[in-house]
């Protein structure tokens, strides 16, 4: 074979083919001219998966991707796969169903990002999520594009629908046992989040949008379950959405993270670097204390930045230690 059959190109469009797009090799050979440029055999497409280091398909997989279901006689359900269940449920994301008892269930998600829509469905690969499509065309009543994913169906996801779905009208509910976890709360917060900041009167707002669930099971689940994360938050009278507390913004990020998984979310991240620093009513909380830090502030004796606007003294992680040292 050619040396340059193996460059990083090649392994990119075979890993892509394979991976993301969940081709057969029979498949990807067909396809090898439009793909690469050159006819190449399906048993030499599966030589050459295994030499770039692309993980294999089990028979299983393999199966189901043919016959379009899963091996329902085997459970792929593990705690992190709930974590990721649940966050993509508080979010956007939907279980659908035969009524009434949730038999012949599939997980699906809706959104106006493909990256999205890939990312988050990406994580129920056992499931064999299909690639985002545009569901409809963009005209003037559907303005923005809905791409759209769903799994196979199988029992775990059934199990998953009885949790989420109860009453006469198999209504979407908040379980008493849902994981907030910065795996679940990230995928929640990339689906339903939002972030904005003005400069010029020095607010931030942290959003996470929980209109379609009931204010008792926001303040007696989610709420409580944060807290216990060290994050404040309320449920708003207006639009019955959760609002993380202006004090509690940098333990959110702290967190589920600081940086986006895809460039699409950026936005969601921007959060001014001022943000990051920790404010003196973090490092110590007896008034004597509070009052010597800033007298050595005034004095020149410890490095500090403000906030915009001056109200808060703030601090590196590194000056925090300083002062936790000196006192």
């Amino acid at each position: 074979m050619k040396k340059n059959v193996y460059s990083e190109n090649y392994s990119e469009k075979l890993r892509n083919a394979y991976v993301v797009e969940k081709r057969s090799t029979t498949n990807i050979s067909k396809n090898s001219i439009e793909l690469f440029g050159k006819y190449i055999s399906v048993g030499k497409v599966y030589t050459d998966i295994k030499r770039v280091g692309i993980p294999l398909r089990s028979k299983s997989q393999s199966v189901s991707m043919v016959k379009g279901e899963l091996d329902k006689s085997q459970s792929f359900l593990t705690e992190g796969i709930i974590e990721n269940i649940d966050g993509l449920m508080l979010g956007d994301g939907t279980i659908n169903f035969r009524k009434p008892d949730c038999r012949s269930a599939r997980v699906r998600l809706d959104s106006t990002s493909k990256s999205w829509t890939q990312y988050g469905m990406s994580i129920l690969t056992p499931y064999s999520p299909r690639e985002p499509t545009s569901i409809h065309k963009v005209d003037k009543k559907h303005p923005n594009q809905i791409w759209q994913s769903q799994t196979l169906m199988h029992p775990d996801l059934t199990q998953q629908a009885r949790r989420w779905y109860s009453g006469p009208n198999q209504t979407k509910v908040i379980p008493q046992d849902v994981r907030i976890t910065p795996v679940s709360t990230v995928l929640w917060y990339l689906g339903d989040g939002s972030f904005t900041h003005t400069e010029k009167g020095n607010m931030s707002q942290l959003r996470l949008a929980t209109c379609s669930f009931k204010r008792e099971n926001l303040e007696n689940i989610i709420i409580p379950r944060l807290k216990e994360h060290n994050i404040d938050s309320y449920v708003d009278d207006y639009k019955n959405d959760i609002h993380i507390r202006a004090h509690s913004i940098k333990d959110f990020f702290n967190f589920i993270g600081w940086k986006s998984p895809f460039s699409d979310y950026d936005h969601k991240f921007a959060v001014p670097e001022w943000l990051k620093l920790y404010r003196l009513s973090e490092i110590v909380k007896n008034d004597k204390e509070k009052w010597r830090v800033q007298s050595w502030c005034k004095t020149g004796k410890v490095e500090f930045s403000r906030s915009p606007g001056g109200k808060f003294f703030l601090f590196s992680k590194d000056q925090a230690c300083i002062i936790k040292e000196r006192l």
